[in-house]
């Protein structure tokens, strides 16, 4: 039985002293019958760590080709490993060509229009408004919202951005106010007949529109069958949507079970010990992976041959984000590396988080993992990360625990006996309870004012609340005799003394060490919203890691085909089938191209599609009229993918930047001859050195020249652009052996508009 606004007739929550709706207050009105709503089962949770059957699988990532040909259809198909969450990103959300699932790409997200509008002034102690829709905003007890007018539109449906699904959003606001200190929780209904009946809960999301980035982006929520309701726990605000999906096995909600994905406890810190000890994965995440590969590939069981390509893929990966530390490479493909090393600890600190709540609430079983959890949480993240940009949580979570185990599982108060200090003891406790308490909203801005100024340092947070709790404890014995007296007279000790009750400092010592075991106690719920704000964050950090992981499996990757014709001669390959593979892999029609005229083709993929395929290093090419299903291929070239534009060449050399690294030099014979050296140094600037008659095999700093260059690996040259000697620029043409009378590798040197002229000669590479 529930109580209805006399004014509205909106039902009341418990407890309110105002109407959510109007804001009038409430009365000691009749209790009303609320309709009674019919019970529906609610569908158990699905582990995702078990491969479930689905209506119809993500599919792999298939490239797109730019040549207009097309070939015969055909369904063929210990380093540093990527951990855990890549493989569960790229396993529950499968990848467009250009764009992840459900997110425009090119012309960004479609901006809703408002169809209704609701607005509110909250009255004096009022917290909630809620509309007709079913729309509710609670901002909390610590946010001050008294008098604030609140806004609530709701925006037009949007079935057009998610295949299959519909974003129904809401415009919430609150004047200028868009930060809170405190959390909010907004709760938002959905339409039951648009979500999947086999699994309602898991088709069902909640997201909120980022304006910097131009995307709508995952909240942290939990869905409420039985009202058909999203709760959604925040801090600022924006616009909120849920997005209804009609297949729960779809990429696009697959994704959502991975943000709410929890480990067990003993997995969730043998990762932080592997972390502890190793700065990386070790066997705990190792079978992690392969099991959650095999999620990726709908493999049941990973075989030899899916165990190669999973070493393939991880070797791969160790590869480029090794580049990228010695600053070449692709940084997007590295960045999965460093992303998803960052979501596999948060991964085991939100699911350790949920256990430390569990101990701060008295759940004894927890408290020994909850202990160890806070030791593990702040190694890992002051030794494995950089301290100045913790972004997995890991030191809010060893926040958590510094909360936990000092306030809740210390139960250090002592039994009082009836002794003169328990008489000055219940003076302090009027002075402090009575006569000049503090609320629990100052409690929880002081504690939050720490937690922002202090949140990066556990201890340094312990030792300052600490210090807040001591002082506050004994502000008694610092105030003077005026308020001395009111305290004992409230405190009703006239039986002891009609003055002030003498002190000693054993008997000072007593009451502050007693009344801050006390305040320990008092502050619990204070506490508990505080460890709910400090999970919070953990989520919200949990969450940038996707979105950027999810960036980077999503950039864009090219593969150039090029052959080598010299001048005035036609191409040999043009009509030619080409294919890029696993070694021997049969011939997948969505990673082939036909030559054009010049025996040219690109293919454009995403490094999530390309891990898909299983890390491709090998081209096969067909001649024109060949049957590639059933013919052998007339050849055959290797290639590694370190940046994100791949040029493979037929018949000719295929080089890098470094190529040209070394060290350089003309004929001996002549006089006076030409030293050139070369170093690589990232990929924008070379350390260059141009002499005469040096021939230096080894040079000194003070020697180099640093410059920025240009490299183009389809016409084979490195483009000096600020050398002191060439101030616009001089073009190193490379050229092989087999294009010379050198019998070595050499260069051209090319100056002038357009590089038309000859400048220095040659050099040859010296061995």
């Amino acid at each position: 039985m529930g109580k209805y606004c006399v004014n509205c007739g909106k039902e009341l929550h418990t407890g309110a002293r105002f109407c959510a709706k109007c804001g009038a207050a409430v009365l000691d009105a009749p209790v009303n019958p609320a309709p009674v709503a019919q019970p529906k089962p609610v569908p158990p949770m699905q582990p995702i760590a078990e491969a479930q059957p689905q209506k119809s699988a993500p599919p792999a990532v298939s490239p797109k080709r730019k040549n207009a040909a097309a070939p015969k259809k055909n369904g063929g198909r210990n380093t540093l490993c990527i951990v855990l969450s890549v493989l569960l990103v790229i396993q529950i959300a499968a990848v467009a060509l250009y764009g992840w699932p459900g997110f425009m790409v090119g012309g960004g997200v479609k901006r809703p229009s408002a169809q209704k509008s609701d607005s509110f002034t909250l009255q004096e102690g009022q917290t909630a408004v809620s509309t007709d829709s079913g729309v509710m905003v609670d901002f909390g007890p610590y946010n001050a919202m008294d008098g604030e007018k609140v806004s609530v539109k709701e925006l037009s449906a949007d079935s057009n951005s998610i295949e299959g699904g519909t974003r129904t959003a809401y415009d919430i606001s609150a004047g200028e106010r868009t930060e809170f200190d405190g959390l909010l929780t907004i709760i938002l209904p959905y339409d039951e007949s648009e979500t999947d009946s086999a699994d309602e809960e898991g088709s069902v999301l909640a997201e909120y529109y980022n304006p910097e980035t131009g995307e709508w982006e995952l909240v942290d929520y939990t869905v409420n069958t039985t009202d058909n309701t999203v709760s959604i726990t925040t801090d600022h605000l924006s616009e909120y949507c849920t997005v209804t999906l009609k297949d729960a096995g779809s990429p696009y909600a697959l994704l959502s079970k991975f943000s709410s994905r929890r480990l067990d406890d003993e997995t969730a810190m043998a990762i932080l010990r592997e972390y502890e000890q190793t700065g990386q994965p070790g066997e705990v995440g190792n079978s992690l992976l392969c099991e959650f590969y095999g999620q990726l590939l709908n493999i049941p069981n990973l075989g030899d041959a899916e165990a190669g390509l999973l070493h393939d893929v991880l070797g791969w990966t160790a590869d480029v984000f090794e580049l990228a530390e010695q600053g070449v490479g692709n940084k997007q493909m590295a960045s999965v590396w460093e992303k998803s090393g960052y979501m596999l600890l948060g991964l085991s600190a939100l699911s350790l988080g949920d256990t430390m709540i569990d101990a701060y609430k008295g759940n004894e079983s927890a408290e020994t993992v909850a202990a160890e959890a806070y030791k593990l949480s702040y190694n890992v993240g002051v030794a494995v990360l950089d301290y100045k940009r913790i972004t997995t949580g890991m030191v809010q979570l060893s926040m958590l625990g510094v909360i936990a185990l000092d306030y809740s599982l210390n139960k250090f108060m002592v039994a009082a006996d009836q002794t003169y200090k328990d008489a000055l003891f219940n003076v302090v406790i009027a002075y402090n309870e009575e006569i000049h308490p503090w609320t629990e909203a100052e409690w929880y801005a002081r504690i939050m004012g720490l937690y922002k100024t202090r949140g990066d340092d556990p201890e340094k947070f312990n030792a300052a609340l600490r210090g807040i709790m001591e002082n506050y404890s004994s502000r008694y014995f610092y105030d003077d005799p005026e308020e001395q007296l009111v305290a004992t007279n409230e405190a009703g000790l006239h039986a002891y003394t009609t003055g002030l009750l003498p002190e000693t400092d054993a008997a000072r010592e007593y009451c502050i060490e007693q009344y801050m075991a006390r305040l320990g106690e008092m502050l619990q719920p204070v506490l508990s919203d505080v460890t709910q704000r400090v999970r919070y964050d953990s989520l919200k950090a949990y969450g940038k890691n996707a979105t950027e992981l999810r960036q980077a499996l999503n950039a864009p990757l090219e593969f150039k085909i090029v052959e080598e014709i010299s001048d005035g001669e036609k191409s040999k390959y043009a009509g030619c089938i080409i294919d890029i593979c696993r070694p021997d892999a049969l011939v997948d029609e969505n990673w082939t191209a036909v030559l054009d005229k010049d025996g040219r083709a690109a293919i454009d993929a995403t490094i999530l599609g390309y891990m898909q395929a299983g890390i491709p290093t090998q081209l096969r090419l067909w001649n024109k009229g060949d049957d590639e299903f059933e013919d052998e291929s007339m050849l055959t070239q290797t290639f590694k993918v370190m940046e994100k534009t791949t040029v493979i060449s037929l018949g000719g050399m295929r080089i890098d930047a470094a190529w040209f690294e070394g060290y350089w030099s003309q004929d001996p014979d002549d006089d006076p001859y030409l030293d050139v050296a070369i170093k690589i140094l990232d990929e924008k600037t070379c350390a260059f050195y141009v002499g005469i008659m040096s021939r230096y095999t080894e040079l000194d700093e003070s020697k180099y020249y640093t410059c920025n260059y240009v490299f183009d690996p389809v016409e084979h040259t490195l483009v000096i652009e600020n050398y002191k000697d060439f101030p616009n620029g001089v073009k190193l043409i490379a050229c092989d052996q087999s294009q010379g009378q050198y019998g070595a590798d050499f260069i051209q040197f090319r100056k002038g508009e357009d590089y038309q002229y000859s400048a220095l000669g040659d050099v040859i590479r010296m061995k």
